[in-house]
């Protein structure tokens, strides 16, 4: 979704992408960002040909090196890839497929990576993820899931955590430090519409359905107690997550204002409803200021079950 990156020494390719899906602590090791990745090694040839197949744009970057620089980073590559080196923590953005060759190069040029991209970019992490191409799952997970310091500014040496990110930002250094930059593999691109489709299908084929289901007398209650429910359990899930899983991004969470976790009160308590609309409205204003717009069509669909849901009060 967001591109892949690896070293390549002649026609072996290291890559720090290795995962396996068999781990039975997988749910767990994820939620408590925990969880290990390896390095791999594979086929120049073979890379390729998996580009090809994925329709996924493949570039060649030779980097300008030293002799000495060469085998600094030959060194490190083997020593990382036997058996008892090859895991290593992982993090989506602190410590990933690409910041672990950012670390590498960075090394070998003593620090001049660093040095040149410490300041702050203009960008965040959810203008670099977001939206995810043809991933319209992934896009309401992110846009769910990410809090307050994933709309903070950040330097280019950290969203150096993603790979077209670190290939633009190597290639702009002084001293020429990239001697050729070839294309191998374009890819082909996919009509507008199914492209556009395919990265946000999925909010709006929920907004579609919960909408059409609103309008209507003979399914609207129904289609009330789903939102609210459904809500609740989406905001006890953020709430989780903020307090208790390992990852960065999901902290400060103000997406908990629109998938309120006391919504499903509201059917007992008429007071919740103010609370409700309070949430909803502060959650609209820190959305527009953070440029966080993307739930507006679920802020909609509240609006509509909260202002037509019938309330027994106690």
């Amino acid at each position: 979704a967001f591109g892949h990156t690896a070293l390549a020494v002649n026609d072996q390719v290291y890559g720090f992408g290795y995962f396996s899906f068999e781990d039975e602590g997988l749910i767990k090791s994820f939620v408590s960002n925990q969880m290990y990745y390896d390095l791999g090694l594979s086929d120049f040839r073979r890379e390729v040909q998996l580009a090809e197949w994925q329709n996924r744009t493949f570039t060649v970057q030779t980097l300008a090196l030293s002799e000495t620089e060469k085998n600094q980073i030959i060194q490190y590559l083997e020593w990382h890839n036997l058996p008892e080196n090859q895991s290593y923590w992982y993090d989506y953005f602190l410590n990933n497929c690409s910041t672990k060759i950012r670390d590498v190069i960075n090394e070998a040029w003593r620090g001049l990576l660093e040095a040149e991209h410490s300041n702050l970019s203009g960008s965040t992490y959810f203008s670099e993820t977001f939206p995810a191409k043809n991933q319209s799952l992934m896009n309401l997970g992110l846009v769910l899931a990410y809090g307050y310091p994933a709309y903070v500014d950040r330097t280019d040496w950290e969203l150096m955590a993603f790979p077209v990110y670190l290939q633009n930002k190597i290639a702009e250094m002084s001293g020429l430090k990239v001697s050729t930059s070839t294309v191998l593999f374009q890819e082909v691109p996919q009509p507008p519409l199914i492209s556009w489709f395919k990265t946000h299908g999925a909010l709006v084929l929920i907004f579609i359905i919960f909408f059409i289901l609103l309008l209507f007398t003979t399914t609207r209650g129904m289609a009330q107690k789903a939102l609210l429910i459904i809500q609740s359990l989406i905001g006890c899930l953020i709430l989780g997550f903020w307090l208790f899983s390992g990852h960065v991004v999901v902290g400060w969470n103000f997406n908990v204002l629109l998938f309120s976790p006391f919504a499903f009160l509201l059917f007992h308590y008429k007071s919740i409803q103010r609370l409700l609309i309070t949430s909803y409205a502060v959650w609209l204003v820190l959305a527009c200021w953070l440029g966080a717009w993307y739930f507006i069509p679920f802020w909609v669909l509240h609006m509509m079950a909260l202002k037509r849901t019938k309330i027994n009060p106690q």
